[in-house]
C-alpha cells in the first residue's frame, strides 16, 4: 500500500502588536532532538514586562524561522526587525535598530540657572567647570532616583551639550546578532550607544559585564549549559534599577541532539553468479544412496 505524505505548510500568523512569520515543516518520527532548540529576540521582566519576540523553536530537529516586524506595544523597548531561528542542534537571531528609553531626556526640564551658565560657557577653559548636582525628574522608567552627576558627562559643557541636544534613546544598538552550534557560539555587537556616549564594547568570547551604574548594568556575551545538555548564549543583558526592569537581547539555545537508531541488519540472500557461454562448470560426482527394494516371487 502506498503512502501519501502531507506538503510542506506554510503559516502566517498575525499576534496583536506583532507581526510573525513561521516556517513549519514535517519531520519523519525518529528524528527529533530531546529538547527543541530555540532562539528569540527580546524579552524583559520587570515593572515593563516583554513577552519573547520574535521566538522560534524546533521541536522536530528540522529548521525553522521567525521574524518580526515590531514589538508589542510598550514604553520601554522599539526594534524595527528581528529574525530568529532554529534547527537541529543549531540557532540564531539578528536584531537591527533596537532603542530602550525612547526620548528619554526630552522630558528634563533645565532650570533657568543652568540655561544661563550653559549659555555664558567661554569658549576655552570650560572643561574644568565641574557638573551641578541637581535632581532630575521621574523618567517614567524604572530607575533609581538621578541626579546630573548620574549622566556620563564629564564636565559643565558635556552635560550642558547632553541636555539641550537630548539624544533619541537612553540606549541605542544598530544591530544584534548570535548564534549556536552545539555547545558553541558567538556574539557581534554593532555601534552601542548610553545617552548618545558610544560604549567600547569587548571583543571577548567570555562573559563580560560593563557597569554604567546607576543607569543601567549591561552584560555581554552570557553563556550557560543546561543539565541537559543545551547551551544558551545571549547577546546582551541590560539591568535597569538594579534588577527593576532585566532586558536581554538576541538568544539563541542549541538542544542536545537525539541520538540516531542504530538501522538492523538485514539478511542479503546469495545471488548465484552467471558462467560464461561454453564456460560450464563440471558436475558433481554422484554419491551412492543406500536403499531397499520389496522382493516379490
Amino acid at each position: 500500500m502506498r503512502r501519501h505524505f502531507g506538503p510542506t505548510v506554510l503559516t502566517i500568523a498575525a499576534v496583536t502588536g506583532v507581526v510573525t512569520f513561521s516556517l513549519v515543516a514535517s519531520a519523519p518520527a525518529g528524528t527529533a532532538a530531546s529538547r527543541p532548540s530555540s532562539a528569540y529576540g527580546i524579552t524583559a521582566t520587570g515593572q515593563v514586562p516583554v513577552a519573547k519576540t520574535p521566538y522560534v523553536e524546533s521541536p522536530d530537529g528540522k529548521r525553522h524561522t521567525s521574524a518580526a516586524l515590531e514589538l508589542p506595544q510598550n514604553p520601554l523597548i522599539a526594534l524595527r526587525a528581528g529574525n530568529a531561528s532554529a534547527g537541529n542542534d543549531s540557532a540564531s537571531v539578528e536584531l537591527f535598530d533596537l532603542t530602550v528609553g525612547p526620548d528619554l531626556l526630552k522630558q528634563i526640564k533645565i532650570p533657568p540657572d543652568l540655561k544661563q551658565k550653559c549659555a555664558t560657557l567661554p569658549a576655552t577653559g570650560a572643561g574644568d567647570l565641574p557638573i551641578p548636582e541637581l535632581p532630575l525628574p521621574d523618567l517614567g522608567l524604572p530607575l533609581p532616583k538621578l541626579s546630573t552627576k548620574d549622566l556620563p558627562v564629564k564636565n559643565l559643557p558635556d552635560l550642558c551639550n547632553l541636555l539641550l541636544t537630548p539624544p533619541s534613546s537612553l540606549l541605542a544598538i544598530d544591530s544584534v546578532n548570535v548564534y549556536c552550534t552545539g555547545d558553541s557560539g558567538a556574539v557581534d555587537i554593532g555601534s552601542l550607544t548610553l545617552l548618545g556616549q558610544k560604549l567600547a564594547l569587548p571583543s571577548t568570547k567570555q562573559t563580560v559585564v560593563i557597569p554604567a551604574a546607576p543607569l543601567a548594568k549591561i552584560t555581554v556575551n552570557e553563556q550557560s549549559k543546561g543539565s541537559d545538555g543545551s547551551f544558551t548564549i545571549t547577546a546582551l543583558t541590560i539591568d535597569l534599577g538594579n534588577g527593576a526592569e532585566v532586558i536581554k537581547l538576541a538568544s539563541a539555545t542549541c538542544a542536545k541532539p537525539a541520538a540516531k537508531p542504530t538501522p538492523k541488519p538485514t539478511h542479503q540472500p546469495t545471488i548465484p553468479q552467471p558462467t560464461e557461454p561454453g564456460n560450464v562448470p563440471p558436475a558433481p560426482v554422484p554419491k551412492p544412496v543406500k536403499t531397499h527394494h520389496a522382493v516379490t516371487g
